[in-house]
């Protein structure tokens, strides 16, 4: 299974939740399974483990509406997003997001994240509804993917001791929880595509 994080939203500050999130998820992830790290700036490599990583426009960027079909001609087979910010547009991977926004006040600083700033709450649902299944960290992301998912939409809530915390070790349960989600929706879309094929 080929996994790809994204890793876009990760800053340096310690006190960025999703920043955090990402960087001990990937972290831990990366110590059990192979990864690609998708960033939009190298200086994110000095907060990240060192795992391999491909450069991507940032995820403010309207072209990144396009990006689906990029992963698609590479082979991704899940593609984990601690944000939900990816157009699910002829995408042929299976698509786990985060319930979570980004909170940095350089988020969204771009062209396509000023346009679009006003609309963000409703495309975050959007595409949180677009995604094969949900992740929330601890109760109140859990209350908010609930409402904003379709029914039957896999939720698989995170409930870590800390969630400020940057390390892996910090995060090995969890990664248990999302290795056996991404497994499922790989397995799900692998039998979804052979039962096209057969038709």
């Amino acid at each position: 299974m080929r996994l790809v994080v994204d890793c876009r939203f990760v800053t340096s500050s310690d006190d960025d939740p999703v920043s955090t999130t990402t960087r001990g998820l990937v972290s831990a992830l990366g110590s059990v399974h192979p990864l690609t790290m998708l960033i939009s700036d190298h200086r994110q490599r000095d907060v990240l483990s060192p795992l391999p990583w491909q450069l991507l426009r940032p995820a403010d960027d309207l072209r990144d509406l396009v990006t689906p079909f990029g992963l698609n001609d590479v082979g991704v087979d899940v593609l984990f997003s601690p944000v939900p910010v990816w157009s699910t547009l002829g995408r042929r991977y299976g698509l786990v997001v985060g319930s979570a926004a980004p909170t940095h006040p350089d988020e969204y600083s771009g062209l396509g994240g000023r346009t679009l700033r006003p609309l963000r709450p409703v495309f975050h649902r959007l595409l949180q509804r677009g995604a094969d299944a949900v992740v929330a960290v601890a109760g109140a992301g859990q209350r908010d993917a609930v409402t904003a998912t379709r029914p039957g939409q896999p939720i698989v809530r995170l409930d870590p001791r800390n969630v400020l915390s940057p390390a892996g070790s910090d995060w090995s349960e969890q990664t248990d929880q999302l290795m056996a989600l991404f497994y499922e929706v790989h397995r799900e879309r692998r039998t979804r595509a052979r039962s096209d094929d057969q038709r």
